[in-house]
């Protein structure tokens, strides 16, 4: 075994940093430590607490880190066949162990050997702004009351979220890479689907090229493909081949070094319909308007009102279309979507109605014409934005243009 592996990493200088604002949080808080339950859930969503600290992740590992507010880290994988591996491709954490016995018994165990076992213990996975389910199992948590009685264990809500929500210039750096990662798989699509190619077998390239230029799975990656898809993509391909006049419409995150973008595209083979190019059309209108209004300072939620506005001038309807963080998971701060207001009212509250520098997000508008074809049918669009000190800024370079592939 190789003792170090080719894959992306990030600096010490970065650890150290994050590190000591999570730990400056732990303080406000009177925390002895934290236990983030990092597991492969939701396209590894539910890893994104643990990775941040420690980089163990990807191919849907669990990593459940004891992380004290003194002294070193433990992170808990799921084998004792893994340790090796983990071990050579990071250098932040070094005490990586096998889970034994349960979870909790695993944690807990861990919790007594550090002495914190009757201090403050802040845990991940539990209900909060972001996420108000949780994804830590009521066993889980009642094991761990009867292992550590001693313990108060308490919800860190949102506090690493927070944390998380500005960017670093290796993490906008990483991001670059998941960007261009999803450029080059809509240049696969728009290389690969022709009449008579199989669904899947398009699919299958655009994964390909991901994984080929350093990309890491589990990722999201959505599809339709049909002469009038629903407005938004919802499952994989089938082995059904394409025909002329088919729409592809696909949502695709694409991901390096557990950090997540997001792009969608619209194709047609051939010509599109009349109203799918308005529909389509649309939808860039209401991006280059968001683009317009968003910047360090401005609000959120006005900015968004502009871009509404603009749908409605065109007579176009919502299907899904709003703001949504991007880093190590989806569905970061900042939050605002149209087809989930009432969801994110707690989430815009949480880390203020502003966008500012350091802010990455997807920003996706698929949209459909309520009096077309009983408006069961639509277009999409998306795109990774950063925010920067002067303004917002594209992370995708593939066109913004409806793709109609000649056949």
């Amino acid at each position: 075994m190789r003792d170090i592996l080719d894959v992306p990493k990030l600096s010490l200088a970065e650890r150290d940093r994050r590190w000591v604002a999570v730990r400056k949080e732990m303080e406000a808080r009177g925390l002895d430590c934290l236990v983030l339950w990092g597991w492969p859930l939701m396209w590894d969503f539910c890893t994104a607490n643990a990775r941040y600290l420690c980089p163990v992740g990807g191919n849907a590992e669990f990593n459940v880190l004891v992380f004290p507010r003194d002294g070193e880290p433990t992170c808990f994988v799921q084998m004792p066949t893994f340790l090796a591996g983990w071990r050579s491709a990071q250098d932040w954490v070094g005490d990586i162990r096998p889970r034994k016995g349960t979870w909790a018994d695993t944690v807990a165990e861990r919790l007594k050997e550090l002495k914190v076992d009757r201090g403050r213990i802040g845990m991940d996975g539990l209900a909060g702004p972001l996420d108000p389910d949780g994804w830590v199992p009521h066993s889980v948590y009642l094991r761990m009351q009867d292992l550590v009685p001693g313990a108060v264990l308490l919800n860190l809500e949102d506090m690493l979220e927070k944390v998380r929500t500005i960017k670093s210039d290796e993490e906008l750096g990483v991001l670059a890479k998941a960007a261009s990662l999803g450029d080059l798989m809509l240049a696969a699509c728009r290389d690969t689907a022709r009449p008579g190619v199989k669904e899947c077998e398009v699919y299958a390239h655009m994964m390909e090229v991901m994984l080929a230029n350093g990309g890491e799975e589990p990722t999201l990656f959505l599809w339709a493909c049909d002469r009038h898809p629903y407005p938004h993509p919802f499952r994989v391909p089938t082995t059904r081949t394409l025909e002329r006049g088919d729409l592809i419409i696909c949502e695709i995150h694409p991901k390096i070094g557990g950090y997540f973008t997001h792009v969608e595209r619209t194709f047609c083979l051939g010509e599109p319909d009349k109203k799918q190019r308005e529909i389509y059309d649309g939808c860039v209108a209401a991006y280059q308007r968001g683009l317009e209004r968003f910047g360090p300072g401005q609000k959120i939620s006005d900015a968004m009102t502009a871009v509404r506005q603009t749908i409605e001038d065109r007579r176009l309807a919502i299907c899904e279309t709003g703001i949504h963080g991007h880093g190590l998971a989806s569905l970061e701060y900042p939050r605002y979507r149209f087809h989930a207001l009432r969801a994110d009212q707690d989430a815009l509250k949480s880390v203020g109605d502003e966008f500012r520098p350091g802010m990455v997000f997807a920003f996706n508008i698929d949209l459909y014409d309520p009096t077309w074809r009983n408006g069961d049918t639509g277009c999409v669009f998306a795109e990774t934005v950063q925010i920067t000190a002067t303004g917002a800024r594209r992370m995708h370079a593939f066109s913004t243009e409806f793709q109609m592939i000649a056949v």
